[in-house]
């Protein structure tokens, strides 16, 4: 895929629908915005989950940790290029904020993000994410 403006505007507008579902605790169609056996990396903590099936389980365990939340992910200094075949790589910043019920904001957290993107039946679908949380001990990872 050449990085078209088009392109550009249909990337943006996936990260706004994936955020908005995934900030609205709604696993099942955050989890469809990623390939079949797609994975989610965290360096900083060892992890890494794939498969639609086991995000969905390791998200379900996390839900309580949201309780009496609203959390928010910021994205922004997106930089989308070609990778091999039709595929993407998509780099971006993200910041994560919590509002308690006393209307309290809290960064959650900072981190830069690698997602490799492909298009699958139409649709933009996320193969591999990989997020590295902000750290001086890691240095500057993107």
């Amino acid at each position: 895929m050449s990085v078209t403006a088009d392109l550009y505007i249909e990337v943006k507008n996936f990260y706004a629908r994936q955020m908005r579902v995934l900030d609205d605790l709604d696993i099942e169609r955050f989890t469809a915005t990623f390939t079949e056996d797609g994975s989610v990396a965290h360096p900083h903590r060892g992890e890494k989950v794939e498969g639609r099936e086991a995000m969905r389980t390791k998200m379900k365990s996390m839900l309580p940790m949201y309780e009496g939340l609203v959390t928010r992910h910021w994205f922004d200094h997106f930089l989308i290029e070609q990778a091999e075949g039709d595929g993407l790589r998509v780099t971006y910043y993200s910041l994560v904020t919590q509002t308690n019920t006393q209307d309290e904001v809290h960064f959650f957290s900072s981190s830069s993000v690698e997602d490799q993107m492909v298009r699958e039946e139409g649709e933009l679908r996320i193969r591999e994410r990989v997020i590295h949380r902000d750290n001086p001990k890691y240095g500057r990872v993107i």
